[in-house]
């Protein structure tokens, strides 16, 4: 392995760990027990199909290309670390971004589904995040709606001949967005608000979530430009047995240089720019407005896994470093991938 090739992984291993330091996410994913056992069914069985498609079409794909595997893997991994990561914003609150539109644009969102759904059960019994009750909930917001809008904003961009690196940009950007907008709705069918409805209680989850979110899909955004300019260089093959090609390539150095500083100043600034600010998860957002919207505080007909296996809720600490883990189990598989396709493109130059 080059200079150059070790120097690409720890830069990996290095935007990792720091980020990593940022506190463990709370936010974004629909808390156990926190809507009725009806809608978890009803949310449950309207994932279900788009489960079923994407266990197929992941077959499918690996079948006919394996050596697309690898691509899999990184996508999936990809899910894994920006999931896990509580990112301050502007608004003073925290939030996290949901890593699906790298796949759906690789895979297609079908794919995405079951590597989001592994993310999501990972995080609900092992971390207490979301939970088993909402899975069916969370896993339609994260895993299918947003990364079907992914999809159909980058073919719709790539129809209208946007330039590659935006039309990624604005898919998952839009898609990581999008997915917020859709847990709020769910929340607002849940807890329909007694003057205007759902409609009125949608509003006042969107102000919750969505102004939140912004800065964070941007930053979504951004780090799937990354991702993706680094495959181009060394997985042009492997993109090419999923249709991805791009005639215009853009030298790797300036467009990874250019995104990571935009992505570390949407991170950090918050920091300092809003001093006073907890930077409180936006699930605890959420379940304010919930107990607003009704009139009394809620309580969760079901409490996460862990916390009753441990018989309380799991210490500030140990969930930093859960989560932690979980940002390490990711970057160490995509490190690794990235590893294995840089010595397969130096094997196949060499053959």
């Amino acid at each position: 392995m080059t200079k150059k090739q070790k120097k690409l992984i720890g830069i990996i291993f290095a935007i990792a760990l720091c980020i990593g330091i940022i506190p463990a996410a709370d936010a974004m994913h629909i808390m156990e027990g926190f809507i009725a056992p009806g809608y978890c069914i009803l949310w449950g069985v309207l994932s279900l199909p788009f489960l079923v498609m994407g266990f197929m079409s992941i077959k499918k794909k690996i079948t006919e290309h394996r050596r697309t595997l690898i691509l899999l893997a990184i996508s999936g991994a990809f899910i894994f670390v920006i999931s896990s990561l509580k990112i301050p914003s502007v608004t003073g609150s925290c939030s996290h971004m949901t890593g699906t539109g790298l796949g759906a644009i690789l895979f297609g969102p079908s794919a995405v589904s079951v590597l989001g759904i592994i993310v999501l059960l990972f995080q609900a019994v092992l971390l207490a995040h979301g939970g088993l009750t909402t899975i069916g909930a969370n896993t339609f917001s994260m895993a299918i709606a947003g990364p079907f809008m992914t999809f159909g904003i980058y073919k719709v961009c790539q129809k209208l001949n946007v330039n590659k690196k935006v039309s990624v940009f604005l898919a998952a950007a839009l898609g990581d967005l999008f997915t917020y907008c859709v847990t709020s709705f769910q929340l607002a069918v849940a807890y329909p608000s007694e003057s205007g409805g759902i409609g009125a209680s949608m509003i006042k989850f969107l102000g919750v979530f969505a102004v939140t979110q912004i800065p964070l899909a941007i930053l979504e955004g951004l780090l799937s430009v990354i991702i993706i300019s680094v495959l181009e260089v060394y997985a042009k093959n492997e993109l090419a047995d999923l249709n991805y090609v791009n005639t215009k390539p853009s030298k790797i150095k300036g467009s990874v240089i250019a995104c990571v500083l935009a992505a570390v100043l949407i991170a950090f600034v918050p920091f300092f720019a809003l001093k006073g600010a907890d930077f409180g998860g936006s699930d605890d957002a959420g379940s304010e407005m919930v107990s607003e919207i009704q009139g009394e505080e809620y309580e969760p007909w079901f409490a996460p896994v862990l916390e009753t296996y441990l018989g309380g809720e799991i210490p500030g600490e140990i969930e930093s470093l859960l989560f932690c883990l979980q940002t390490g189990i990711g970057t160490s598989i995509i490190a690794f991938c990235v590893g294995r396709l840089i010595e397969r493109r130096k094997k196949e130059k060499n053959e």
